[in-house]
């Protein structure tokens, strides 16, 4: 195979990641901890939702 059809079949689609970091307070002790994930555009407003 020449180099322009082996360079084609390597070439993958990629995505924009985004590392999310989320900071989480305890109720417990009231201190605070850190949540951090990549993801990726869509999943980036689920991963802020307030849980309640």
């Amino acid at each position: 195979m020449s180099k322009k059809i082996t360079e084609k079949k390597k070439k993958k689609i990629s995505q924009k990641m985004i590392l999310a970091i989320r900071i989480i307070k305890s109720k417990k002790s009231g201190s605070y901890t850190f949540e951090d994930k990549m993801l990726t555009d869509n999943e980036v407003k689920n991963f802020f939702k307030k849980n309640n």
